[in-house]
This record gives C-alpha cells, structure tokens and sequence, in this order.
C-alpha cells in the first residue's frame, strides 16, 4: 500500500451568504416547457433576504454540450442562454456569466465533485458547501451533493415518481429555514448493532440530519433534541463535535502509530472515525500510509455483503477448472521466492532482479511480457506487463489484474530490509499463481497482468501506465482486479474486502457472487477508494477493484522489517486468489 498521506483541512470560518443551486432539466423545465409553479417559486426565492438583509443567490448548473475546442464555448454559452430566454428566467439568474456553470465549462458532468467546486467558485467565491442548497430531480446528484456537505433535495421528476418535494412549490418553506437555520446545539451519536440501520438514517434524513454507516456502525449528526428522538439511550455524545469527526483510511495501523493520543470513536481497522478534539492540532502526517477526510455523510464507508437467500449459484464447470486450478503450494513458493530479496524497494538493484524473475516466470507461462520503464521521484523503476490474447475477433476487451512489486522499509530508508511479505509479496505471487491457473484456459477477452514499480512513494507505476494508455485502449479495460494484501487474517472468519468506487459496481457485485458461489470468505464492499493501484484507473473512468484482506483489525507489521512469512495465512490467500480467479474465467470468456 502507498506511503503518502494527507492532512485534517482547515476548519472554515462560518459566512452569512447562501445560496439556492438549481438544475434546470426535469427540475424547472421539460420538453422546454417550465414546469408547474417554477416562476412563482423563483419569484419567491428572489425577495427573501437574509437576517442581516442580503439576497438569496440564485444560480444554475447544468450538464450540457461538450465542447470540441476552447472556441466553441461562447457559441455552447449562447445557446444555453437563449434557452434561459425563451424559457423566460433569465432574469433570475443575472449575471449570466457567474450565476450560470456548464458542464462545458468545466470538463466534467455532475455529480463530479469537481462540477460543484466550480459553481461555487465562480458563483461567490469565499461560499462554503455548506452554504447551498441544491435542487435537482436527479437523486443520485442530491446525494453526492450531501456527501459534499450541500443542502440538497430532490424534487419529483416529471414521470411522477419519488423525490423528497412533490412540486416546486414546496421548496419555499426548505429555503427559508436555509436561510435562517435554528439556533440549535449540535451533537453526536453511535450507534452500534442496531438492528434496523436504515430506519434510523431515515428517521435522521427526515429531521435534517446526517448519518454516515460502517458495517453495523451509524455515526449520527444533528440538533441535539432531534437526535434524542432518533437514537437510542446512552448513543448520544455530548463531547463530541460533529465538525471535529474525521473518517481515517488506513494501512495497517500506521494512522494510530503516527498519531497515537488522536481519540480515535469508531475502529474498523481499514477505517476509522476520530475527532480532533484540540481543534488546531496539527495532524499532518509525513511518510505514514493514510488519507484523513471529511466525513462522507450519508453514505455507507463499508458494507457486509451475505448471500441472497435461495439464490446461492451452482458453479459453472469451465469456471470450476481455473478455480481449482489455483494452487496454494505455488503460491507460497513464489511468495518465498519474493520475500529472499533483501529488499524490492524501487529504484533498488533488488526490485530489477525481483522485476526479471517474475518476468521470467510470466514469459515461461506462455505470456508475452515486456518491461514499461517508468520513474519514481526522478529515479528509473519499471512495470512488468504479460499479455496473453483472447480468442474473439478484434476488438476485444481486456481484463487487468495487477499488484505493485515494490515493499518499503519506512524507519529503514531505501536500503533497509524490506521483506514486504503481505505488502506486497502476497499479491505479487497472486498474479504468478492466477498466471498459472489460467495459462491452459481459452479465453475470449485479452488477459493482461501487471506488476507495478513505485506503488509505495506514491502510485507512480500505475500513474504512469494509465496515462501512457490511449482512449481506445481505455474504452477496452472491462475490469481491472488490484491485488494489495491478500494474505494475513484480521477477522474472526476469512473474509475479502472489495473496494472500489461508484463505476466499479458490477465489477464488485460479479466478485462478490464468486466469493459466494467458488469459496468460503465472508465478504465486505466499499465505495470508498484509497491509496492503492486501483485508484488510477477509477480516476481515468475505469471500473476497478481493490481486492484485499478483511478490514476489521490490521496487519501492524508493514512497511517494516517484521512484514515477514510466519504473518501469512496462505489460507486466506488462496480462497481470495480462487475468488479473482472465477471472475476473471467468466469475464474473459464472455461476449
């Protein structure tokens, strides 16, 4: 896993400007036809004031046409302008130039973080999220916009279906309050175990709160007298604040040993939620592996994932071949192998030996393998990539399973020994053991494995290669199945960790059948990428997925000298390598 880190940000100093962000297709006009009750509740909006005096702003943002060239832009402006004058709101929005965003503008659609960042921005530029309200028909943008830590609400769409508002004229109580939000005590609450989660985030939702869930854990924001009403006795915090919580991602336990007096509230080992309770302390760490963020509310950080009653899978015989085919024995002969270099650190003369045999390895399979030199803080390194192609007529998909080759000694430098058996020698060997169980095994989609130089100072390897990839080449990648820690147990049982991020989904739905249909592990999903070779491809619109060992407690040992074989469970790591390998035997061979 990667060695950079992040920090708390800044605490944001509270402003009296608000504003009501609307979109405007199936929220204010269909069929170029405004809807019911749109100009009347503009109207309204427009003669509010804030209590020292100040007008609501009023703003669009809206997907639209993409621009071809910079040039394009002022005559994709007019057009949408003019659909504002024939419409007859244009006057509720002047200036145009700053209270109208287009997607053409930014690059990217909705709900892309960077889409509202740019709104805001351009609209007023020192305006908090938590300064608008936003407005759409489309929920999953409502939701992101809450996870931004947006007012947000859904109106019902013209099919009649859904949302939180029936119509546009129910908005204008919800600005109001907007506007002039209740002097009310914020506070806190955990709730553990609770049998019926989702009755408590809606009860929360209803009475404008926020909830954020980890597997069996709701942490819940809100006026104290309302949390009162929602969870149960003795979940209630009075001394936390909610704007002090923090989600932690980690590897290992490398969060809590870099910062050890951080009160940490809810521990899942991967994830953690903690507050600064001394509110200027600085927590920035320097070479630890974790990111510190907001907390993502409304959302669910990490799920169990159970199988359907009565619909477990009879296994498909083809696929059953290449599961058996994994072999355990292999698998601790080549992660042995691996762990005899004194270190694979990147630029080290030991990564290039380590980086030639498992080439060796992968060309003596039948594989074709070829070297990507890549640099790392300056220095050369590389990623070694083994072809094998699909039977279908061109074009073909391609599947991807990577894992980085690098380890890292942190305390030790570059030179230190760095065994690295879990992170990552255990997922190194997985692609050599998979290698094997699918070289005899036709496939219709192009197979490609992938071991990544620089993963540890920063996710250069992967960077690097998914940036040297054309658009064509993108447009190919069905799934890409990342392999960091595969191989030491933090769970009661053997359990898998699939993570990836929204466009991941199928990816992560068709493992996890696999798990439950070839294997025993216990499953967990997360939509929450972190700081491994996955994120990439996630971020360059690539479905793709962390497959790692479960969550619940951490390997204490990486990213030193103790990161050693008597860790390793090759139990674990098989049934996690006879997961990947149903999948990728049915994604390869499907049409």
């Amino acid at each position: 896993m990667s060695s950079r880190t992040s920090t708390f940000p800044d605490e944001e100093v509270s402003r009296e400007m608000k504003m009501v962000l609307f979109d405007l297709g199936d929220t204010l006009e269909h069929n170029d036809e405004l809807l019911p009750g749109a100009v009347k509740t503009l109207e309204s909006i427009a003669k509010m004031r804030d209590p020292d005096g100040a007008p609501v702003v009023l703003s669009l943002g809206s997907d639209f046409e993409m621009p071809t060239q910079s040039s394009d832009l002022p005559h994709i402006r007019e057009k949408y302008y003019a659909i504002l004058r024939k419409l007859g709101i244009d006057r509720f929005f002047q200036p145009l130039a700053s209270k109208v965003t287009l997607s053409s503008e930014v690059g990217v659609f909705k709900p892309a973080a960077a889409f509202f960042e740019a709104v805001v921005a351009k609209t007023a530029a020192d305006m908090r999220f938590a300064d608008v309200l936003f407005v759409s028909e489309n929920r999953i943008h409502v939701d992101t916009a809450r996870r931004l830590g947006m007012h947000a609400l859904s109106v019902c769409p013209p099919d009649g279906t859904g949302g939180d508002m029936a119509s546009l004229a129910e908005l204008i109580p919800h600005v109001q309050a907007h506007i002039h939000p209740p002097t009310a005590r914020a506070a806190a609450a955990i709730v553990r175990g609770h049998p019926r989660p989702a009755q408590v985030t809606d009860a929360c939702e209803r009475a404008g709160g926020s909830w954020v869930r980890l597997k069996d854990v709701l942490v819940i924001e809100g006026d104290r007298t309302v949390l009162e009403t929602i969870a149960p006795t003795g979940s209630i915090r009075d001394d936390i604040s909610p704007t002090h919580l923090r989600l932690v991602t980690q590897n290992g336990r490398l969060f809590q040993q870099d910062k050890p007096d951080v009160p940490v509230l809810v521990d899942l080992g991967r994830y953690l939620v903690v507050t600064d309770d001394t509110e200027h302390e600085d927590l920035e760490g320097h070479l630890p592996c974790y990111s510190v963020a907001k907390i993502p509310w409304n959302t669910v950080v990490v799920d169990t994932r159970v199988p359907e009653v009565g619909r477990r899978r009879t296994p498909d015989l083809d696929v059953q071949k290449s599961v058996n085919a994994v072999s355990r024995r292999e698998f601790e002969l080549d992660l042995r192998t691996l762990v005899s270099f004194t270190t694979r650190y990147s630029t080290s003369p030991d990564f290039v030996a380590a980086a030639d045999w498992a080439g060796d390895v992968l060309d003596s399979l039948g594989y074709r393998v070829r070297t990507q030199t890549i640099t790392v803080a300056g220095k050369p390194s590389r990623n070694v990539i083994a072809d094998r192609t699909g039977a279908s007529p061109a074009p073909r998909d391609v599947v991807i399973v990577s894992a980085h080759l690098d380890s890292i000694n942190i305390a030790g430098g570059p030179h230190a020994p760095a065994p690295g058996a879990d992170d990552n020698a255990s997922g190194c060997a997985g692609i050599l053991t998979l290698a094997r169980a699918l070289a005899e095994t036709t496939v219709s989609q192009d197979l490609r494995f992938i071991l990544f130089g620089g993963e540890e100072q920063g996710l250069f390897g992967s960077n690097q290669y998914v940036a040297s990839l054309s658009s064509l080449d993108r447009a190919r990648v069905r799934a890409v199945l990342n392999m960091d820690m595969i191989a030491t147990t933090n769970t009661v049982e053997p359990t898998v960790l699939l993570e990836g991020a929204a466009l991941s989904q199928q990816v992560i739905d068709g493992l996890s059948k696999a798990a439950h249909t070839y294997t025993a592990l216990a499953v967990e999903t997360s939509l929450n990428p972190f700081n491994s070779d996955h994120v990439p491809f996630i971020n360059h619109g690539i479905p793709a997925v962390l497959t790692i060992e479960g969550a619940d407690s951490s390997n204490k040992n990486i990213h030193s000298p103790d990161d050693t074989l008597d860790t390793i469970d090759a139990n674990l790591a098989t049934e996690i390598l006879r997961m990947n390998a149903a999948f990728i035997a049915e994604a390869t061979s499907s049409p």
